[in-house]
C-alpha cells in the first residue's frame, strides 16, 4: 500500500545516505515491525502483571489450603 508520512529531514537524510536507492521502503518496514513487536511485547508483559498480581490472593489462600497435606507422607 502507498502512504504518505512525514520523516525529519536529518532522518531522511541519514536514510539517505546509509540505504541503496529503493531500499527506503524496506527500511521503513522493518524499523515499523521492530517497534510495534516490541509495543506488543510491553502490552503483553503489562497484561501478564496484571493477571498475576489480580490473582495473588488467591494463590496465598490456595498455598495455605495445600499446607496441611504438602508435607503428608514424606519422611521427616
Amino acid at each position: 500500500m502507498r502512504t504518505t508520512i512525514h520523516i525529519e529531514d536529518d532522518l531522511l537524510g541519514r536514510a539517505r545516505r546509509l540505504v541503496p536507492g529503493r531500499g527506503l521502503s524496506r527500511l521503513v518496514n522493518e524499523a515499523l515491525a521492530e517497534k510495534l513487536a516490541a509495543l506488543e511485547r510491553r502490552q503483553i508483559e503489562a497484561a501478564m502483571k496484571e493477571g498475576y498480581l489480580a490473582t495473588q490472593e488467591d494463590r496465598a489462600v490456595l498455598n495455605e489450603s495445600w499446607g496441611a497435606v504438602d508435607g503428608e507422607g514424606w519422611p521427616a
